[in-house]
């Protein structure tokens, strides 16, 4: 009897060690890093739009865009060229735009703050241009690239006065208002160009359907017809506004 009650408590302290082993403290190691959820980037975080006057809605005008001659792009890239020369060199923005930068620099320029940001996702900053033209309750944004000694536009998009915007990752949304409410617009980079998906908000209109239109003043600019790139594109995320005219290259 006095060996079997030896053997019973032997048993019980090796099953008490057992558990005892698997309650301590472990190392597995470095933990893995976490990378940081992409969060929207607002182009003028400052910016408050004015007023848009009543107008009337039009369709807009797709054209090809011409490279930009006349402009050298020195080492420092864009950020080192400046925007008003390289508007006024650009064969693709209309006499409007020439007319309102005569106020440049000065309290009625309405050229906003340069942008730069990689929308392409190669490392290298695009530059992002917006003007208020105030007296034709219009707004135009250009996105700028430029390789070597080639500078073009890859989108330019007219919208309602106090038309704005924002980076998501290397996605750009820009939203307007229209009389059905906000719509946002989200472009991407192709291989060629900012290509616009459905636009989201409002009464729900698609690409190519209604919406809030702003007429589109580089009517007179030279430049080619061209087809407007297509493309399938996630849903935008929350705060959506009127649907901005675009010309592609």
């Amino acid at each position: 009897m006095a060996a079997l009650t030896a053997l019973t408590a032997g048993a019980a302290l090796t099953g008490l060690a057992g558990c005892a082993s698997e309650t301590g403290t472990r190392d597995d190691g470095v933990a893995p890093s976490l990378s940081p959820p992409v969060s929207a980037q607002p182009l003028w975080p400052q910016y408050a739009p004015p007023t848009p006057p009543a107008g009337d809605e039009t369709s807009p005008t797709d054209k090809r865009y011409l490279t930009v001659e006349g402009i050298t792009v020195p080492a420092g890239g864009l950020k080192k060229v400046p925007v008003k020369q390289l508007l006024q060199h650009d064969p693709n923005v209309p006499k409007l735009v020439l007319a309102a930068m005569e106020d440049c620099p000065g309290s009625r320029c309405g050229l906003r703050r340069p942008v730069y940001r990689d929308l392409t996702g190669d490392g290298r900053d695009e530059l992002i241009v917006a003007l208020d033209e105030e007296s034709a309750g219009l707004t135009l944004i250009q996105v700028y690239w430029s390789r070597d000694d080639t500078v073009r536009p890859v989108l330019i998009s007219w919208g309602p006065l106090g038309l704005t915007g924002e980076t998501f990752g290397h996605d750009l949304l820009l939203t307007s208002t229209g009389d059905d409410g906000l719509y946002t617009t989200r472009y991407r980079w192709n291989g060629a160009v900012m290509a616009a998906g459905a636009p989201q908000g409002g009464n729900g209109d698609t690409a190519g359907t209604g919406g809030a239109q702003a007429p589109d003043p580089s009517s007179d600019a030279d430049a080619d017809p061209g087809a407007a790139p297509s493309s399938t594109l996630p849903q935008t995320p929350p705060a959506q506004t009127p649907r901005p005219q675009t010309r592609t290259p």
